[in-house]
């Protein structure tokens, strides 16, 4: 059963979750505990680049959204312009075009 969240996710969404989720499994496998911690301390510049690349992740992600929901908006007007014309010549008489 889906969870709650991700009943309203769109698909997009539910892809870079996964690709994520993958990523933190990697990280997991291929890293000791602590690892984090431990770079902000004794390796600062590293800790900033990671810092610098986990923020253009989140940034990617948020564009990536963005323009996926302005996508879901032009398929909405598509979809309501085909049906807008397909009432419209529903109105004709015998279904034939009308001139514009």
């Amino acid at each position: 059963m889906e969870r709650e969240e991700e009943k309203y996710m769109n698909p997009l969404d539910r892809l870079l979750r996964d690709e994520m989720n993958r990523l933190l499994d990697r990280l997991g496998a291929s890293t000791k505990r602590g690892v984090g911690t431990a770079s902000a301390r004794h390796l600062p510049e590293l800790r900033e680049r990671l810092d610098s690349a986990e923020g253009r992740l989140t940034a990617a992600r948020q564009a990536l959204l963005a323009q996926y929901e302005e996508w879901q908006d032009a398929l909405g007007a598509c979809e309501d312009l085909w049906a807008l014309a397909q009432l419209e010549l529903d109105e004709t008489p015998s279904g034939s075009l009308r001139a514009a």
